[in-house]
């Protein structure tokens, strides 16, 4: 397999990466943390942005 071939299959898995879960754990990495967890306000932001679509 050619290193053009090979990158251009790389792309391609980057490319259409368009898992809700996976988006919606990256959400998650941008909120606040705080002592008692994730902020709530932020949290119902990601989960509607990315999952209540896709399962509610």
């Amino acid at each position: 397999m050619t290193n053009s071939k090979i990158q251009n299959n790389h792309n391609y898995d980057i490319n259409n990466n368009n898992n809700p879960v996976d988006e919606y754990l990256q959400c998650l990495s941008y909120c606040d943390i705080h002592p008692k967890g994730i902020d709530n306000d932020c949290e119902l932001i990601c989960i509607e942005r990315h999952l209540k679509t896709n399962y509610w």
